[in-house]
This record gives structure tokens, C-alpha cells and sequence, in this order.
């Protein structure tokens, strides 16, 4: 009894074992499906697995060639900021691909830096006179009649429209203004980091100022085109197309401490606790008043007016070692929105302008009141019916 169950065992397995290899041989003749499927469903199994791995080598190609043009967006280097062409850039050969269009954007956007989430009055001005200087930039190409700089104009002051270079710092995009911030605040610049716009040495040596005038007694004098600097913002480029004012960064935006630290900005506290905000551009020509109390105009209604703006003339005492940082920070900041603007230092320089007068006394702080009294001799002789107000500051000031 024993025997036979035995046998019947072996007998199933061996049935077993052999609709197994059936089944197998079966499934190679049905189209080499493992999957458990019969029929077409192995074959169509093989074709989605080939239509998946051509879809994803397709997507891993995308990614890969998107992420060397971003690495070419946020690793530009010293080396191309400075035009080397030599080994020093660290593109990858996958960066080197021409980039999308939205990739330009994001480059033209500063990625590397984005914009500061507070948006105060420092960063509103900034865009407002970036825009505004755009706007200069296209009237001014539709229209070449209106250059200021022909051969009339650059006969009267051959240096018009001149501005320092601006010269990239060699650290690239790494660079911070905060390092700027670091150095004396009575210091000349001189050992200022490149990129800093501060350094003496970027302006070469000045130029002789031009005997344009002839006084009363016969002696030839120089009078300085006080003009210079709103023409070149209301034309909005210098001599050489550059923009100007030279664009700022937006990092100026941000509190900034005495010595480059992220707190205690407390010029920027003073104007923000005191509400100033910015009333036009600094190329309008217009302003528009309420209650019009000025210039005889009268209200109709209650309605502001238009009325032309104020003519203005802004001017400053100095010395010979502020050219190259404050006088030049004025020329980029805030100057051309003077009608007039005129620096009175220790040496004339035709370029800014500046102008070194004879007075009474020696240079010195405690005998500044009679630098101001032949500063007021001179603008009252000579720009006395061009303007309607006159503004007089130190070489530490800033105009808003």
C-alpha cells in the first residue's frame, strides 16, 4: 500500500514537470514574454519598454544640456568678466552651448544676486532712473539729430560727455560693494579694491583747463560749462555710448553699515523714518504743484498744475583728492539732476568740472568761509541770470 502511494506521487510530479516545459515552450512561441503574459501581450510588453528607454534618453539629454547652460549663467568667472581667453574659465564643455533665450534673461537678471525683498525708496529710485535712462538711450538712436556731442558743442568744451572707465572687478560676480565700505571714509581712493569706482588712478591726470573767457582787465580766464553733466543724463550715454549715469548695483539697495556690515545702515534709517520719497525723475524738466502758490500761476478748480521746473544750480567745495571718489560718486548719483553742477576744489579739472579759485586765507577747514565767499564771487558773476536757485554743500553730502 505503501508501494503504490509512492509511485502515484512520482507519477504527478513527473505530469507536473512536464506542463511546466510545455507551458514554457509555449511562451517562446507566443513572442518571448516573462512577464506572465500570453499571446501579442509579450510583444507589445518588449515595445513599451523600448519607447520608454528612447523617452527618457531623450528627457536625461534635456536636463543635461539645461544644467550646463545654467552652469554657464552662475559660474561666470573673473577671467570672462575681464575678456581672458585664456584657461582660467570655469565653463564646462556642456556651458559652452548656445544659450536659450530664457537662460539670457536669467543671466541679463543677475541670478547671481537677486533683488532685496524690501522695496524702499532707495530701490524705487534706482529702477526709476534705470528706466528712464533706457528710455533716453532709444529716443536718443531714433533720433541723431538731437546728439549732443557735434563738432559745435565739442568745440566749446572738447570734454564733454567724458566719464572715467568703468572697470570691472576681477573677482567677477563674487565682487561686493560691502568691501568698499571697509577702507577710512577721508581715505583718496587710491587703495581701493578695482570695481569700487573710487581709485584716483582710473582718472589719469587732468587735463589743462581752456582760457574761454576774457575778464573786464584783458586777463583769460576759464569758465567752466556747468551744464556738462545734465547734458550727458538727459542724453542718457557718455561720449563713448555707455550709459549714463553708470547703471548701480542692487546690492546698494541693501543696509549697508558704516564699514560694510549688514546693520546699522542709519543714513537709510533717517530717510526712511523721515518719509522721503523720490517726486520724478531725475531728468524731468516739469513739476507739477499744489497748492500753486509759486510763479504767479493761480488754481482753477483746485486742480495742481504743470508748470516748468525751477531752474537749479548745485554747488560744492572740495579738494583736489575727492575727485576720484566723491566728486565722481555725485557725477554718478545725483548731479545731473542739477541743471547746473560745479565743483570748487583745489584743482581744476575740465572733465567733472572742477575748479581750483584764489582766496584769502590758507586751504583749511576753520577758513572755509572765505572759500564759499569767492565761490559766491565767481557763480554770482558769471551763471548769476542762468539759474533761479543756487545750492551750496560740502564734498560729504548727498542730494535727493
Amino acid at each position: 500500500m505503501h508501494h503504490r502511494r509512492t509511485k502515484a506521487a512520482t507519477t504527478t510530479s513527473s505530469s507536473k514537470v512536464s506542463a511546466s516545459r510545455e507551458r514554457r515552450a509555449r511562451r517562446k512561441l507566443d513572442g518571448g514574454a516573462t512577464n506572465g503574459c500570453h499571446g501579442d501581450g509579450g510583444g507589445k510588453g518588449y515595445g513599451a519598454r523600448v519607447v520608454l528607454l528612447a523617452v527618457g534618453s531623450i528627457v536625461l539629454g534635456a536636463v543635461i544640456l539645461w544644467g550646463g547652460a545654467l552652469h554657464r549663467v552662475t559660474t561666470k568667472t573673473e577671467a570672462e568678466s575681464d575678456g581672458d581667453k585664456g584657461g582660467n574659465r570655469v565653463l564646462s564643455q556642456l556651458g559652452k552651448f548656445p544659450l536659450p533665450k530664457g537662460m539670457k534673461r536669467l543671466r541679463n537678471s543677475k541670478i547671481h544676486k537677486p533683488p532685496p525683498n524690501d522695496a524702499d525708496i532707495f530701490t524705487d529710485i534706482m529702477k526709476d532712473d534705470n528706466n528712464n535712462n533706457n528710455n533716453n538711450i532709444n529716443n536718443n538712436n531714433n533720433n541723431n539729430n538731437d546728439n549732443p556731442y557735434n563738432p559745435a558743442a565739442l568745440a566749446k568744451n572738447p570734454h564733454l560727455g567724458w566719464q572715467p572707465p568703468l572697470l570691472p572687478s576681477p573677482l567677477g560676480y563674487s565682487f561686493s560693494w560691502r568691501v568698499c565700505f571697509r577702507a577710512d571714509a577721508k581715505n583718496d581712493g587710491s587703495a581701493q579694491p578695482v570695481g569700487c569706482r573710487e581709485n584716483p588712478d582710473e582718472f589719469g591726470t587732468a587735463p589743462p583747463p581752456p582760457l574761454n573767457f576774457v575778464t573786464d582787465s584783458g586777463e583769460k580766464i576759464w569758465v567752466p560749462d556747468v551744464t556738462m553733466v545734465r547734458t550727458m543724463l538727459l542724453h542718457g550715454m557718455d561720449i563713448d555710448g555707455n550709459v549714463f549715469p553708470p547703471p548701480l548695483d542692487e546690492e546698494l539697495c541693501q543696509d549697508i553699515g558704516v564699514t560694510g556690515g549688514k546693520s546699522g545702515d542709519s543714513n537709510k534709517e533717517c530717510v526712511r523714518e523721515a518719509n522721503i520719497r523720490a517726486t520724478g525723475p531725475l531728468n524731468a524738466t516739469t513739476v507739477t504743484i499744489s497748492p500753486s502758490n509759486h510763479y504767479g500761476e493761480s488754481i482753477v478748480d483746485g486742480e495742481a498744475i504743470v508748470v516748468p521746473a525751477p531752474r537749479i544750480m548745485c554747488l560744492v567745495y572740495t579738494m583736489a583728492d575727492a575727485h576720484g571718489n566723491r566728486i565722481r560718486a555725485m557725477r554718478d548719483t545725483w548731479a545731473g539732476g542739477c541743471d547746473g553742477f560745479l565743483a570748487f576744489s583745489t584743482q581744476s579739472d575740465p572733465r567733472l568740472p572742477t575748479i581750483s579759485l584764489e582766496h584769502e586765507g590758507p586751504e583749511s577747514y576753520d577758513n572755509m568761509w572765505q572759500k564759499v565767499r569767492s565761490i559766491w564771487r565767481f557763480v554770482g558773476t558769471h551763471y548769476l541770470e542762468d539759474f533761479d536757485w543756487f545750492f551750496i554743500g560740502g564734498g560729504d553730502f548727498f542730494v535727493m
